[in-house]
C-alpha cells in the first residue's frame, strides 16, 4: 500500500539492483543530477559497475588513450580515477570544436590570447613534420636535421611553460632528405628514421602516457626521456624517401616510381621490391605516403590512385639474379623488437635481394593527392570460441582509415578493409622462378570506400560539342556534372558559358594544406586558407562512417578482451561509397567541420603548413611556414 500511494517512496524502495538497472540506461548528464537528490538514489550511482557500463559505452564512440581501450586495464583503475575519466571524456567530447581562446608557444614562457596577426619574426627554421604522440609529447622535425620532443602535460602544471625533453642533431654532411615515424603503442617505443642525403639515422625514445585523463606515476625523472641512436643506415640513392618503418622487423621502407627498398638496419640486407604491373607515367603518380598493414602487405597512397601491394617473394640473398620464390609469410622478420641501445653502423655494402609484389590499384585521375593521415590498422582475427579446425578456414581482416587532401578539390576520407586467405602455401611447397614467374599469391580481397568528403573546387565538365572531333568531359562526376555544367552556362546559355582554363568550378575558393586523423581515425583536423584572402582556418571535426564497433559486437569483443583473448570480431557497416574500381561515383556523405581556429596576416611565412592532432584530447598544434609552432588550448583543459 505505501509503494503505491507514493510514487517517490516507491522508488527509493527499490532494491539496489533495480535501481542499478535502471542508472544503466541513463546517461552521465542524468546520472550527475540523479546522485544530487538524495543519499538512498547517490550511493547506487558510485557503484563501480555504473562508471565501467558508461566508459565501455564511450569506447564504442569515443577515442580513447591506447593505454585504456583494453577493458582488462580499467581492473586497475580505483572507483574514483574512473569516474574522473569519464568526466574528462565527456566535457572534451563536447568541447574539442570550440572556438580556441589561448595557444602556447614551444620556447616562450607565457600563455597569450589568440592574436589575429601572428608574430612576424624571422624564422630561424623550417619545419618538415609536426605530430603529437599518446596526447602528450610534441615531436618536430626540422629541415635543419633538427628533431625535438615537447612535454605539453607540463602546460597542465605549468601553464606557461611546454617543457622541451630531448633533442637530436642529425648526423649527416648532405641536405635533409626525408623522415618517418612510428610507435609501438603496446610499449609507447617512438622510432624516428630521418635520412640526410645518403645516410639514414634511426632513432629511438621511450615514452609515457599522459596524464591528462588518466594520473600516471610521476616518480620517474623525465630526464630519462632522451634519443637513443641505435642505427646509422647507407642509403644506394638519394633521390630515395623514406616511406614507412617496422621497427618489430627493423625495416625501412623507401620509394621510388616503380618500385620500393626495403633495408634491414641490423642485418644490413637490402631488399629491392618489384611491381607486378605496368603502369604509365610512373613519375606522374608518385608516392605520397605509405604504411605497413601486415607484414606483407603495404598500403600505398599515390598522387592519383591507391595501392595493396602484397609482397609474394623470399628475400633470400642474389647477387646476379634474383632469388626463386618462397610465400613464407615470415621470410621479412629477422630482427628483435627492441634493438639494442647501443648504435649499429653499416660500413661494408648492403647484401642486395630481391622481391615481387603485386599490386591492387584503385585510380582516381581527376585527383591529385598530396598528404594524408592514416589510422592505426586493426586486425581482425578469428574468434577464439570457434574450434581450431573452423579457425584455419576463417579469414583474417585488416581495417584501417585515411583521411587525404587534394589542395584544390578538398578532403577525402576512406575507409580501406583487406580480407586475407585464412592459409597460405606450405614453405616447403614446390618453388619456381620467382623474378620471371613468380609464385601467384593467395588472392585477397580489397575494399576501399569513400566515407566522406569535403569538396571545394570540383571538375567542370566541358560546353556540349558543336562539331563533330570535339573533346570529351573531363573527368566528370556524374552527381556534381548537371550542377556544375549549369553553373558553367549560368548568365551566357546553356552550355555556352566561359570553361575555366584550371578545368576546375571556383568551388568555395580556398585550398587545404594540411590534415590529420587521429589513430583510432574518429576525429580529424584540416587547415583551410580562402583564395585572394589572408585568413587561415582550422577545421575539426567528427569522423563518420568509420569502421568501427557495432553495440553487439562490442558487446562480445569486450566480453572476450576481458576473458583475456587479444582476438576481436568486428563488422564494417556498409557504409559511403565504393570504390573498388577506382571511381568516385556515387553519393559519399559531407565533412561537417567547425571552425576552431582563425589568424589573418598578410605574410606568407604565416601561412600554417603543418597541423598535428591529440584525437582523445583534442589538443591541436599548428606549424607555420617560417618554423613557429603554436599549441591550441582550451580553458578549462589545458
Amino acid at each position: 500500500m505505501g509503494l503505491s500511494s507514493n510514487p517517490s517512496h516507491a522508488l527509493l524502495a527499490l532494491p539496489d539492483e533495480i535501481l542499478l538497472q535502471i542508472i544503466h540506461h541513463l546517461d552521465l548528464q542524468d546520472i550527475i543530477a540523479l546522485r544530487k537528490t538524495c543519499r538512498r538514489l547517490r550511493d547506487p550511482t558510485q557503484d563501480r559497475s555504473v562508471w565501467l557500463h558508461i566508459l565501455r559505452h564511450q569506447g564504442h564512440h569515443l577515442p580513447l588513450p591506447y593505454h585504456i581501450t583494453d577493458p582488462s586495464a580499467w581492473t586497475h583503475i580505483p572507483s574514483e580515477q574512473l569516474e574522473t575519466i569519464i568526466r574528462r571524456l565527456f566535457t572534451i567530447d563536447r568541447t574539442w570544436l570550440s572556438p580556441r581562446t589561448h595557444y602556447f608557444v614551444p620556447g616562450h614562457r607565457q600563455s597569450c590570447a589568440l592574436d589575429p596577426i601572428f608574430d612576424n619574426d624571422d624564422g630561424a627554421r623550417s619545419i618538415y613534420s609536426l605530430e603529437i604522440f599518446l596526447e602528450r609529447w610534441l615531436l618536430c622535425i626540422y629541415h635543419e636535421k633538427l628533431v625535438e620532443i615537447w612535454d605539453l602535460d607540463s602546460v597542465l602544471h605549468d601553464p606557461n611553460k611546454p617543457l622541451l625533453c630531448t633533442s637530436q642533431n642529425i648526423k649527416g654532411n648532405g641536405s635533409f632528405s626525408s623522415a618517418i615515424t612510428h610507435l609501438d603503442e603496446a610499449t609507447n617505443l617512438l622510432t624516428v628514421a630521418v635520412s640526410c642525403h645518403e645516410l639514414c639515422e634511426v632513432l629511438q625514445v621511450q615514452l609515457r602516457p599522459s596524464s591528462t585523463l588518466l594520473p600516471v606515476d610521476d616518480s620517474e625523472d623525465l630526464d630519462d626521456i632522451h634519443f637513443r641512436c641505435i642505427a646509422d643506415v647507407p642509403i644506394p640513392s638519394p633521390i630515395l624517401c623514406l616511406r614507412a618503418v617496422d621497427p618489430s622487423r627493423s625495416l625501412l621502407l623507401l620509394s621510388l616510381p616503380s618500385s620500393f627498398h626495403l633495408l634491414n638496419w641490423a642485418t644490413g640486407q637490402r631488399t629491392t621490391v618489384h611491381m607486378l604491373h605496368e603502369e604509365e607515367e610512373e613519375l606522374w603518380n608518385g608516392v605520397v605516403v605509405a604504411t605497413f598493414l601486415t607484414s606483407r602487405h603495404i598500403l600505398v597512397l599515390k598522387a592519383h590512385s591507391i595501392e595493396l601491394c602484397t609482397l609474394i617473394d623470399s628475400d633470400r640473398p642474389s647477387h646476379t639474379h634474383p632469388p626463386p620464390s618462397n610465400p613464407d609469410p615470415d621470410a621479412l622478420s629477422s630482427s628483435p623488437t627492441h634493438p639494442s641501445s647501443s648504435s649499429t653502423t653499416i660500413s661494408s655494402r648492403p647484401q642486395q635481394t630481391h622481391m615481387c609484389a603485386v599490386v591492387h590499384s584503385h585510380y582516381h585521375p581527376s585527383a591529385t593527392f598530396r598528404g594524408a593521415s592514416f589510422a592505426r590498422p586493426v586486425v581482425h582475427r578469428p574468434s577464439p570460441h570457434l574450434g581450431a579446425a573452423s579457425r584455419e578456414h576463417e579469414p583474417t581482416k585488416v581495417s584501417t582509415s585515411f583521411l587525404a587532401f587534394d589542395v584544390l578539390r578538398g578532403l577525402f576520407h576512406y575507409s580501406v578493409e583487406v580480407i586475407l586467405p585464412p592459409s597460405i602455401s606450405p614453405p616447403d611447397s614446390p618453388v619456381s622462378d620467382a623474378y620471371t614467374h613468380p609464385a601467384p599469391p593467395p588472392p585477397i580481397d580489397v575494399h576501399i570506400q569513400l566515407l566522406s568528403t569535403h569538396n571545394m573546387a570540383l571538375p567542370v565538365p566541358l560546353p556540349p560539342a558543336t562539331f563533330a572531333d570535339a573533346a570529351p568531359p573531363l573527368h566528370p562526376t556524374p552527381t556534381s556534372a548537371p550542377a556544375l555544367a549549369e553553373h558553367a552556362g549560368a548568365g551566357t546559355g546553356a552550355g555556352t558559358g566561359t570553361f575555366p582554363r584550371s578545368g576546375f568550378g571556383h568551388g568555395t575558393r580556398g585550398f587545404v594544406s594540411a590534415c590529420a586523423l587521429g589513430p583510432a581515425g574518429r576525429r580529424g583536423v584540416w587547415v583551410e586558407r580562402r583564395r585572394g584572402a589572408v585568413r587561415r582556418v582550422v577545421y575539426g571535426f567528427d569522423a563518420v562512417g568509420r569502421i568501427g564497433v557495432g553495440d553487439e559486437d562490442a558487446d562480445e569483443s569486450l566480453r572476450e578482451e576481458v576473458e583475456g583473448s587479444d582476438a576481436e570480431e568486428i563488422e564494417t557497416e556498409p557504409m559511403g561509397v565504393d570504390v573498388m574500381n577506382g571511381g568516385l561515383s556515387g553519393r559519399a556523405g559531407a565533412i561537417e567541420g567547425k571552425e576552431v581556429y582563425e589568424v589573418n596576416s598578410y605574410d606568407l611565412r604565416d601561412d600554417i603548413t603543418h597541423i598535428a592532432f591529440a584525437e582523445a584530447t583534442g589538443l591541436i598544434a599548428v606549424g607555420t611556414r617560417k618554423g613557429e609552432i603554436r599549441v591550441l588550448g582550451r580553458a578549462g583543459v589545458y
